[in-house]
């Protein structure tokens, strides 16, 4: 296994910021070449703890193509867990392909399209629910079986008309428009344990990586699975303690469920009732343990079961 070190520019400081590649040759270089992508977010580190054990799992056992293995990818952000670069409040996955002459997340967007992006056939692209926040689900993107491989039991195909550029300036959607195929995974994250979901992580790709015969055995096959075409953002309108009554990841919650409330950590009185949405949901992120929130925060997300065709995401 190489590392390569890509420079992206010299900071203030005098130090400099690169960006680290693993290349792992397989035995036969006739096969793909899969990205493994982590921590985008900076404050998603579930990610790169995942892709750590990757790395040892299949050192010596890839048998064809190679993979690239980008750990860290905002490297700024995760050395304060913040989901924004933090040199210029800039969230590097809205600005792919990048800019040379941009802001520095620009600049470290584009040194990742042209030193890992480029030079891929198959982009694995891993993320997480961030410090508070816990989330379990797949995007469907243009390799629907590869999506299914990971195992999750929830997979989100966003159905075409739907308002909004979700995918606009993500390194994915960078990938989907090139023709690479990408799968994004979202898994873990909060304050919780996060030994089982890197379990389920490790388990994942490298089921990724038997469907690719990247590496040796036969893939599992995937469990009974929900896709969803529209997945709804709840968001408190008051700050305080989050207080969660959400059922658990992968549940359903009926219409007008409680999912939470808001309360003042001074007064101790309840600031806000938050419920479900939509008529009838599944969960996808929601908050495991009582939290601190500011108003617009990442409250819940909830996957729409029903959904109605003319409704808006």
């Amino acid at each position: 296994m190489a590392i390569e070190r890509h420079p992206v520019a010299t900071m203030a400081d005098g130090t400099e910021l690169v960006v680290c590649v693993h290349e792992i040759p397989g035995a036969s270089a006739a096969g793909p070449t899969v990205g493994l992508c982590g921590s985008i977010h900076g404050d998603e580190i579930t990610s790169s703890q995942i892709l750590m054990e990757v790395a040892a799992a299949v050192a010596g056992r890839v048998k064809k193509g190679k993979i690239l293995l980008l750990p860290v990818a905002d490297p700024l952000g995760f050395a304060v867990r913040e989901r924004w670069t933090p040199h210029d409040s800039q969230n590097l996955n809205r600005v792919f392909p990048g800019n040379a002459d941009g802001w520095l997340t620009e600049k470290l967007a584009a040194v990742i399209t042209e030193r890992f992006l480029n030079r891929i056939d198959v982009l694995i692209d891993l993320h997480s629910g961030g410090s508070a926040q816990t989330v379990d689900y797949v995007y469907i993107l243009n390799d629907e079986a590869l999506s299914r491989s990971f195992g999750s039991r929830i997979l989100y195909k966003r159905r075409e008309g739907l308002s909004g550029t979700y995918f606009s300036g993500t390194s994915a959607g960078v990938a989907r428009d090139r023709g690479i195929r990408a799968v994004t995974i979202e898994l873990g994250g909060g304050f919780v344990d996060q030994r089982p979901y890197v379990k389920r992580g490790v388990a994942g790709v490298l089921n990724m990586l038997r469907t690719l015969a990247v590496i040796d055995g036969p893939p599992l096959p995937p469990p009974a699975q929900i896709v969803v075409e529209r997945i709804v953002m709840i968001r408190p309108n008051q700050g305080g303690w989050l207080i969660s009554e959400a059922p658990e990841l992968g549940a359903e919650v009926p219409g007008d469920a409680v999912l939470g409330r808001v309360v003042s950590p001074y007064t101790f009185e309840e600031l806000e009732v938050i419920r479900n949405p939509v008529p009838k949901g599944i969960m996808i992120l929601s908050h495991l343990t009582t939290d601190v929130v500011h108003p617009g925060a990442y409250g819940y997300m909830v996957g729409d079961l029903a959904p109605d065709p003319a409704a808006a995401e």
